[in-house]
């Protein structure tokens, strides 16, 4: 994480650094030799949200309104960005840099996952699949649809909310995830299509049920 910190410090020497973690397959626990090596990047005395590749790295980097903007799943930030919220979750399972000053704020947000959070992020998740999926149906993408129902069936059978991924999930992720540009016998736009309509109905469950 040394070295991350000072890239961030070198590209943004005018800013505060609040929080630095892993996301994407490494906090998945799905990292490869060849997986890019997603980060998030939090910052004070920095405006809005940025995306770039520095050598190995995937930065995704945000001001800490934006941050936390995105952790409420407030409509100002792109679905792309709302539907990752749950990889805080994954923050102490590796390496990660917290400046104390955010440290309160932090633990807000990693315990503030409720049954509303979990309805913020079908949503978002959905919005910007079914965005990807109407322009191509074969997208890496698509195996978070595989990770959150694993993860929802985690929660229906323990009520615990985390990045845990229940079978067949997992399996069904993997496999997805290692195949799916070449395995042309997998019918994986009916399951993508099928996993769509499992989360939408789960969630109008949820809201009906009540989300408090």
């Amino acid at each position: 994480m040394n070295d991350v910190y000072d890239l961030i410090k070198e590209v943004f020497p005018n800013t505060e650094i609040l929080l630095i973690y892993y996301g994407g397959s490494k906090a998945y626990g799905l990292d490869e030799n060849t997986s890019d090596i997603d980060v998030t990047v939090v910052l004070e005395g920095f405006r809005g949200i940025l995306h770039l590749f520095i050598g190995k790295y995937d930065l995704f980097v945000f001001s800490k309104e934006d941050f936390i903007k995105r952790q409420q799943f407030d409509d100002s930030i792109i679905a792309y960005h709302r539907q990752a919220a749950d990889n805080v979750l994954g923050i102490k399972s590796n390496e990660y840099y917290l400046n104390p000053v955010f440290s309160d704020e932090l633990d807000h947000i990693i315990t503030n996952v409720d049954r509303t959070f979990i309805s913020n992020l079908i949503d978002a998740l959905l919005i910007y699949s079914k965005s990807v999926f109407e322009v191509n149906q074969k997208s890496k993408a698509f195996y978070h649809l595989y990770r959150l129902r694993g993860m929802i069936e985690h929660f229906n059978q323990t009520g615990t909310f985390d990045l845990i991924v229940d079978e067949p999930w997992k399996s069904k992720m993997i496999d997805y995830k290692a195949n799916y540009k070449v395995n042309h016998e997998v019918n994986y736009e009916e399951e993508i299509v099928s996993l769509f309509d499992y989360l939408e109905n789960y969630r109008n469950e949820m809201i009906q049920s009540g989300l408090g």
